[in-house]
């Protein structure tokens, strides 16, 4: 498994623009927690945060097969929308994962603010040398 890390939220959000699409293709199925113990310094994010928590409480969380209906929300990869949720949300919430069937391939926690991504190197390289291509200079790979 590889993880990265960054002192620049921006570089996170690029790699996960990048991540989100590859998984979209992929058929994966991502969740994310919508909860955070830290405060959100993207303004961007905060909202979409905020926006997508009273839209599930609104309903009554209807749909859901948790007890708490903020916890484990599907995000649609294969929407651009769905991936801008996944960008801006996945790695500044207490919990994301995806999986593609049975296997967990991305897991991520706020606190520690590092992506977790369990794909073949290939697709690995691929996937930051991309996000590098695209501004995320800062990345560090661990």
């Amino acid at each position: 498994m590889t993880s990265y890390t960054s002192s620049r939220e921006s570089d996170l959000e690029i790699l996960l623009s990048f991540v989100g699409r590859h998984l979209g293709e992929a058929g994966a199925i991502a969740t994310v927690d919508l909860y955070a113990d830290q405060g959100m310094a993207s303004g961007e994010a905060r909202c979409l945060f905020e926006e997508l928590k009273r839209k599930i409480l609104s309903s009554g969380g209807k749909g859901r097969k948790r007890e708490d209906p903020l916890m484990g929300v599907v995000l649609d990869l294969s929407s651009e929308e769905g991936i801008r949720q996944f960008c801006l949300l996945g790695f500044r919430t207490i919990g994301c994962e995806a999986f593609v069937g049975n296997d967990l391939v991305l897991a991520s926690v706020e606190n520690e603010r590092t992506i977790w991504l369990d794909f073949p190197e290939s697709v690995v390289s691929e996937l930051e040398s991309s996000a590098r291509g695209s501004g995320a200079s800062g990345l560090m790979r661990r």
